[in-house]
């Protein structure tokens, strides 16, 4: 096998230049973030998950231009700089204010796995980190950990998760996807919910697990592809490829018997069963305008993204990218927000909400709003593969309305439940 060495580590160089590049077109940015620590960012291999926080005050407008301007920067600084094509494979997922980050109702454990990198309002950003702090552990904390231990529990899927826009760097990808994508959510999770305690790093997370759980026959076998930098062949190779996996996959087993008795939102008829834990925390009641926050909140920079996709350069390939939110966007930003939202308003359940969509005309929607949703579903719904850039520009197009609904949803739901 040919393995590519690893590149400087130009990261702090990158952050500086993207905030910048973004603070020019929108100005309203005031702080950079991005998920993990900075040692977890592997040059090569790790792309950068960008977390904007924003002055307070934003309206739907200005949200719909803060994402055409970030698309514009990532379309830019792609083609000026090919090789952080890696860096800028999306925009950045989460973005809010600071009334948002700070709001109670708006929690997120995942916002104390962010490092900050810049700001505008230092004073502002330790008072939110103070916050964090001395903030409790409670059933926010389990429910979010639990959930993605449940959803990244089992034996690694070969297909999952294919290399994109890594170049020289893709032959040692599989490695990476297997521990730092794969099997390190899961383990970080469990980590914070048997210590209740929110914790940032992936290799932080890796340190702990091993002092909780020395005997694991996988910790060797990753210290030895790490300090290998991924360049070591034997381990990409039968039959020492499916003891990584039957390692990493027992690691989990015994990790789950370590969960159970300290667990609180999964009955314990459930047993060690992490199929049944799933279906019990689908169960669990959250206030529904915080559901449909949770769906929203990732639609902001989404038009920005699909424009970006479109028209990127020639070194940049946007199919895979594309298509992966092409499938999930119809459920998460139309389908589930929305019955959420009839549920509530109607008390009943809706399987296709589209159904119900002229029952909100004029309240909470405008009949543009209503024809967006209806027209973003149908895009959603009817896009095949080989057309990514051509509907990536269509579900653009109508996004705007689209998130105006979103928006006008959230607000009535908020307006519900006040």
């Amino acid at each position: 096998m040919q393995f590519a060495s690893q590149p400087e580590n130009d990261f702090a160089r990158y952050i500086r230049c993207y905030y910048d590049a973004c603070r020019a077109r929108f100005d309203r940015i005031e702080a950079i973030a991005g998920k993990w620590e900075f040692r977890d960012l592997i040059p090569g291999m790790s792309d950068f998950d960008t977390r904007f926080i924003v002055r307070d005050g934003m309206t739907v407008a200005d949200w719909c231009r803060m994402s055409e301007a970030i698309g514009e920067v990532h379309l830019a600084l792609c083609e000026q700089y090919p090789h952080w094509a890696r860096n800028l494979e999306h925009l950045p997922g989460i973005n809010l204010t600071w009334d948002e980050l700070a709001a109670e109702k708006h929690y997120y454990p995942e916002y104390e796995q962010w490092t900050f990198y810049h700001t505008e309002q230092p004073a502002r950003l330790r008072e939110v980190q103070d916050h964090f702090r001395y903030r409790p552990w409670d059933a926010k904390n389990e429910y979010f950990h639990l959930k993605k231990f449940c959803l990244y529990y089992g034996r690694y899927d070969r297909r999952i998760d294919p290399p994109v826009n890594l170049g020289a760097h893709e032959s040692k990808y599989p490695l990476h996807s297997r521990l730092m994508h794969y099997f390190n959510p899961p383990v970080l999770s469990a980590v914070c919910i048997l210590d209740r305690a929110n914790l940032r790093g992936k290799f932080a997370a890796f340190e702990r697990a091993r002092e909780l759980f020395p005997d694991l026959a996988c910790w060797p076998i990753i210290a030895e592809i790490f300090a290998a930098d991924y360049r070591i062949p034997r381990w990409y190779e039968e039959p020492r490829l499916t003891q990584l996996e039957d390692a990493l996959e027992t690691a989990l087993q015994t990790i789950t018997l370590k969960l159970r008795p300290v667990i609180t939102l999964v009955p314990a008829s459930a047993g060690f069963d992490v199929a049944r834990w799933k279906q019990a925390l689908q169960r669990t009641v959250l206030p529904p305008a915080a559901r449909v926050f949770e769906h929203a909140k990732f639609a902001r920079l989404m038009k920005g993204r699909l424009r970006f996709y479109s028209l990127a350069p020639p070194h940049f390939d946007p199919t895979w990218p594309i298509a992966n939110e092409l499938r999930r966007m119809d459920n998460n930003l139309f389908r589930m927000p929305f019955r959420i939202y009839w549920n509530c308003r109607a008390g009943r359940d809706v399987e296709d909400p589209s159904a119900i969509l002229d029952n909100l005309l004029d309240d909470p929607l405008s009949p543009e709003q209503v024809a967006a949703a209806r027209e973003f579903h149908r895009l959603l719904s009817e896009w095949k593969p080989g057309r990514e850039r051509e509907s990536a520009r269509a579900v653009a197009d109508v996004f705007d309305d689209y998130f105006g609904a979103l928006g006008a949803i959230s607000r009535d739901l908020e307006r519900r439940e006040a």
